[in-house]
């Protein structure tokens, strides 16, 4: 008996991996070849009949020669012509169920492995291609070969006891020899569309059952490889390679990492396949798994040995899928703790593991330079891209760097012979100059060359199949990270590559490069996105440059100012967002206001009365803006970047001009509508009322800080910490005698005065409270100002002096010894050489000067003698006293003498002090009175006064600061990070705390310190504050105990990671529930840090000022870490709309309340005549 079969059985087991036979190098033989074709199809069915309905096998099979019999009319089944696909389909289902070991008789045991063998030959036989089908007998075929392969991929996994190893192997070449015999011709049998229906599904099967069964005989891989790469369906076979190779890689990673990063069982899905063929799911044991990755991963060779372009690409691609597996190893686990302290992370395999696996494919790829593998080309490019951008432990080999950058250059030199591949390269380097790799600078003035070409040029030097937007993002995220080199390295002297017109780039024309790039880009950008990040940039070089480099700051930020003028006369021309964060960038450097000033005086002028305009320009034409909630925070954003560049210091006096455009857009905001056309939607845009109340807020914040009560540079405190029972203790009064001479007054229902006039006498000596401290008359009285409104607590010390219209001394009584020539700013001159014996007896004096001058005399110079020098330097600063009254004011002379204040106060002298009193503070004018109520004092009110007191008028929110030290980053719990004490002695780091803010001394500070007491949490601590925004940080390493440390840290939404490790820090190590965002700083090149925000807040943010993955020097990182720590605090509350002015909601709704508890009913004339007469006021009743 012989069947056609795809193997000749007759040959020896051992030589059975070679001899796979075609199938038309064999003629069918048996028992029934010669029966005429009706007879054997008659036959063959009616024997099938039987066998189908048979309840008892075991009595019509008594033995295996029975079988065998059946087994030859079964054969001949398969070999029967496609129009009988009855008959065939019959013996099918009777193999599928012997296969599925259902209905066996049991003589089938005896030789169950033959048998077996007979069945895959037999079913084998229905692949014979068969020519002239129509399309009926087609698909009637296709539906007989799929069932045979779908019996084949039962059998291979089928119980392992149920094939023994030989008939394993037989089922591994059957179907190679039916996948060889199909794809092996150059072209399909006509008439034939089996090669190409069935080619995906037969090459699934193939696969799987290599899976399943797979020798570890070399052998038998080296046959499937040597087949496979004359196949003519090279594209299915790379697509079920593909999904192969990447269900392997990612079982290998989860035997390696754990199945959070891979996966424990196989699973291979085609993405590009029918619906029918579903993700196949395979139990594979890790050994085997192994074994199979390493196999199947080199089964097609080199894939640059691929002739076609579009399947070299193909293949490619497939590649790029694996190495982006191992790439991502660790970037999505989540963590949990562990019991076992010492337990470490694992890392993701290094650069150089992965380029010994792929290496040697992708650089010999890039190195092709052929215009038809451009696309495969480009491919490899962004593998390669990939790799030595990504954050590994190890640095990478010399040899792999080296191919690495002479590639980069060599595409950056041929760039047009080079499109995609360029392209490719800037789309997946953005974060490269992030890496600290060897050599790496030898790229930057190639990179600068190429971005500055795309970014200034309206049309790219190279042919690109990417949308330009895209292109030049890429270019300008990668430009982000060179802006730093300039700063840090001052001797910068780039040797260019031949193929450059310049010999090389130093550091003046490196930054001319990044100006007009920045600059330039920036100009002729259409893109928003794109704009905003060259806003960016703009702010980055501004903080970069401002100390080495005077003209670039004022021409980026009056870029900016420009900008937004420019986009408000358009409508509709850039979203809000880009003016908001365009708005934001400037309002972010004015703590640079200082240097900007140094750089040039016009600058921050120009950017308020910018803003000025631009305020009122939308004001009239609040459409221009896209929605309502948009409208409102541009507006309130401008208002805030003027009170931020006018509030610090008092420059603005000195531009008239500024004080009156920005008061002029005050009241306008306050007492004017906007301009609406007739035909007004129904959602028409508007001047809102949280607009108005913000604008009187700042407005009040102006008047107090800017106006009365000047902020010092670096105060921590913008409210007086004086209050009524301060001055109580101070005038050492009981309350009734203090109430006398107090006042409590409310105007225009949104302030609280309280004028307390005190008596001649204060409390005066050592203070020490014993008793025996002695009281002095003065010859002034005392009037003490406190005024509370939205904006804060402010007092003022009122001194009121009377001069007689008489001088009754002339200067020379005072000024007795001659003027000497020198320097008139000068503050000592040299002693005379000579000096006679009446000179220095003259200069031995006790003066006696008058009061107006005792202020401005150290104390030590009172009614002392002193010597010549003393007396000369006395002599100078009487000489500048005089200048300035002469100067300043007209109706005196240099030669008047200084008069003596009036000795005794009588009620003249009270009549004039209440005038001038009344008539600053407002009160004396009677159309006033509706606005001006009186507060009954009482214990209460006192006590709703220290409750108002305690509302901040500013934001205020902790940030977390944590040190990591080297090899900390692997600790799975974060024990030993919350070990760091402050015996760190990192001068870098210590530097940082420094420049972040001030540091405190909890144990003596009085102010807000957020959660932080020195007897639990330690003495000092980094602050910091300025009008709007107090900031205390939680410093990990200056809290006493680990507890605390803990407690504290993980209550913090934003927390800052000081990582003294150049490896990745992942943030889930310490990480608490409260934790939303993260700011990793890390070492780069000497001088430099990397910031990398981690941001598990899932807020969508308002603008885009934050800036991610970026490069700074030490010389900005402090301020430009804060910075971004209260930018972040600002997106992450931005949904709360009036969290910005939360202090003054607060503020005002108390203050309300208190003046409708304590307000009481007066009459003007017996108020006012309290002031005039000094006599206690007499209340009537309350409201």
């Amino acid at each position: 008996m012989q069947l056609i079969t795809l193997l000749d059985l007759g040959k020896k087991i051992n030589n059975i991996y070679s001899s796979i036979i075609p199938f038309d190098q064999k003629k069918p033989t048996g028992v029934l070849i010669n029966f005429p074709a009706d007879v054997k199809k008659n036959i063959i069915s009616s024997v099938l009949d039987v066998y189908s309905k048979a309840n008892d096998l075991d009595k019509i099979f008594s033995s295996a020669f029975h079988l065998k019999w059946l087994f030859e009319f079964t054969g001949q089944a398969f070999a029967l012509p496609i129009e009988s696909y009855q008959i065939t389909a019959k013996a099918v289902q009777i193999y599928d169920l012997w296969l599925s070991e259902k209905r066996l008789p049991k003589v089938f045991y005896e030789k169950k492995h033959y048998f077996l063998r007979e069945m895959v030959n037999h079913l084998s036989l229905i692949f014979i291609p068969k020519n002239g089908l129509s399309k009926d007998l087609s698909k009637k075929n296709f539906e007989l070969c799929t069932s045979v392969l779908q019996i084949y991929e039962r059998l291979s996994k089928s119980d392992k006891r149920f094939l023994n190893n030989r008939t394993k192997k037989h089922l591994l070449y059957v179907i190679l020899g039916i996948a060889d015999s199909l794809f092996s011709k150059e072209k399909e049998l006509e008439g034939s569309s089996l090669h190409s229906n069935l080619s995906v599904y037969i090459l699934k099967v193939l696969f799987e059952i290599w899976i399943q069964l797979g020798s570890f005989d070399e052998r038998a891989w080296n046959l499937f490889k040597n087949l496979a790469k004359n196949w003519n369906c090279k594209s299915q076979l790379i697509v079920q390679w593909s999904a192969t190779i990447f269900g392997l890689t990612k079982r290998v990673i989860g035997i390696l990492y754990g199945k959070s990063e891979g996966t424990e069982n196989l699973i291979i899905t085609l993405s590009s396949t029918e619906k029918q063929l579903q993700p196949t799911i395979l139990d594979i044991s890790n050994k085997h798994s192994m074994f199979l990755w390493d196999k199947f991963l080199y089964i097609l060779g080199n894939p640059n040995q691929i002739s076609s372009p579009i399947l070299f690409c193909q293949i490619m691609k497939g590649i790029k899928d694996l190495v982006e597996l191992f790439l991502n190893i660790g970037n999505r686990r989540d963590y949990k703790k562990s019991k076992k302290s010492n337990m470490k992370l694992p890392n993701r395999p290094d650069g150089n593991t992965i380029l010994k696996i792929f290496g040697k494919w992708l650089f010999e790829a890039v190195s092709k330079n052929t215009a038809d593998c451009y696309e495969g080309t480009a491919v490899a490019f962004s593998i390669l891209s990939m790799i030595f951008s990504t954050h590994f432990q190890n640095p990478f080999e010399q040899n792999y760097l080296t191919q690495f950058y002479s590639s980069i250059i060599f595409a950056f030199k041929n760039a047009k012979e080079y499109p995609n591949s360029i392209e490719t390269i800037l789309l997946n380097t953005k974060n490269l100059f992030l890496r600290n790799l060897d050599g790496l600078f030898i790229l930057i003035p190639h990179y600068l060359k190429l971005i500055h070409r795309i970014l200034t040029q309206k049309t790219l030097p190279f042919k690109s199949t990417i949308p330009l937007h895209k292109i030049r993002s890429s270019s300008i995220l990668i430009l982000k990270n060179l802006i730093c080199f300039p700063n840090c390295f001052p001797n910068l002297n780039f040797q260019l590559i031949e193929g450059y017109q310049e010999d090389c780039i130093t550091n003046f024309n490196f930054i001319s490069l990044l100006r007009s790039c920045v600059l330039d880009g920036f100009n002729s950008e259409k893109n928003p996105e794109n704009a905003v990040l060259l806003l960016l940039l703009m702010s980055l070089l501004i903080k970069e440059t401002i100390k080495k480099q005077s003209t670039i700051p004022p021409l980026f930020l009056l870029t900016i100012q420009k900008f937004i003028c420019q986009a408000s006369e358009i409508q509709q021309q850039w979203p809000s967002k880009v003016l908001i964060t365009a708005i934001s960038i400037l309002r972010s450097n004015s703590y640079l206001i200082d240097q900007i000033n140094e750089c040039s005086t016009q600058v921050i002028p120009n950017i308020i009365i910018g803003m000025s305009k631009i305020i009122l320009k939308y004001l009239n034409e609040p459409n221009l803006i896209d929605s309502q909630s948009n409208y409102d925070l541009l507006i309130k954003s401008m208002l805030n970047t003027i009170a931020d560049f006018v509030i610090p210091g008092q420059w603005i006096y000195h531009y008239p001009n500024v004080i009156s455009e920005v008061l002029h857009t005050i009241d306008i905001l306050l007492n004017s509508k906007p301009i609406v056309k007739k035909k007004a939607k129904e959602n028409q845009i508007k001047l809102s009322d949280e607009i108005i109340f913000e604008t009187k807020c700042i407005f009040t914040k102006l008047l107090n800080i800017t106006g009365n009560f000047p902020l010092e540079k670096g105060s921590s405190s913008v409210s007086s910490s004086l209050n009524e029972k301060k001055l109580l203790e101070k005038l050492d009064l009981p309350m009734d005698e203090f109430l006398k001479y107090s006042r409590f007054i409310v105007k225009n229902n949104n302030q609280i005065l309280t004028i307390i006039d005190s008596p001649n006498k204060i409390k005066n000596g050592n203070g020490n409270g014993n008793g025996n401290d002695e009281k002095k008359n003065i010859n002034e009285t005392n009037t003490y100002i406190i005024i509370r409104d939205i904006s804060g607590k402010f007092s003022w010390n009122f001194k009121f002096r009377l001069f007689p219209l008489k001088f009754e001394r002339k200067l020379e009584e005072y000024l007795i010894f001659e003027k000497l020539e020198g320097n008139p700013k000068s503050p000592t001159y040299e002693l005379p050489q000579e000096m006679t014996e009446n000179q220095k007896k003259e200069i031995e004096f006790e003066y006696d000067l008058p009061i107006v001058f005792e202020e401005i005399l150290p104390k030590k110079f009172k009614n002392k003698k002193k010597n010549l020098q003393q007396a000369l330097t006395i002599q100078h600063r009487l000489e500048e006293v005089y200048r300035f009254l002469e100067e300043e004011d007209k109706s005196l002379e240099y030669s008047i003498n200084p008069p003596n204040p009036i000795n005794k106060i009588d009620k003249v002298y009270k009549f004039n002090e209440a005038r001038m009193l009344c008539s600053n503070l407002n009160l004396i004018h009677l159309e006033n009175q509706e606005n001006i109520k009186i507060i009954q004092p009482s214990q209460e009110f006192f006590n709703d006064l220290a409750e108002l007191d305690k509302i901040s008028e500013r934001i205020q929110f902790s940030v977390g600061i944590i040190y990591v030290a080297k090899g900390q980053n692997k600790d799975l719990n974060g024990n030993n990070i919350f070990n760091n004490d402050e015996s760190i002695n990192d001068q870098n780091y210590k530097q940082f705390l420094n420049e972040i803010g001030w540091l405190i001394d909890l144990k003596n500070y009085n102010d807000w310190k957020g959660d932080l007491q020195f007897e639990k949490t330690g003495r000092y601590t980094p602050y910091f504050a300025n009008y709007s925004t107090e900031i205390i940080f939680y410093t990990s390493a200056m809290i006493k105990t680990i507890k605390q440390r803990k407690k504290l840290l993980k209550k913090q939404k934003i927390i800052i990671i000081w990582c003294d490790d150049k490896r990745n820090f992942n943030p889930k190590l310490i990480k608490g529930e409260d934790n939303l965002i993260f700011i990793i700083i890390q070492p780069h090149y000497d001088g430099l840090y990397t910031i990398k925000i981690e941001d598990y807040s899932g807020i969508t943010f308002y603008s885009d000022i934050i800036i991610n993955d970026s490069i700074l020097s030490k010389e900005i990182l402090a301020p430009f870490v804060r910075t971004t720590a209260i930018n972040l605090f600002n997106e992450i509350h931005h949904k709360k709309r009036d969290f910005l002015i939360e202090p003054y909601r607060k503020r005002i709704n108390l203050i309300n309340e208190i003046i409708n508890k304590h307000s009481i009913e007066i009459k003007m004339e017996s108020f006012l005549s309290t002031f005039f007469s000094g006599k206690k006021m007499e209340i009537s009743k309350k409201f």
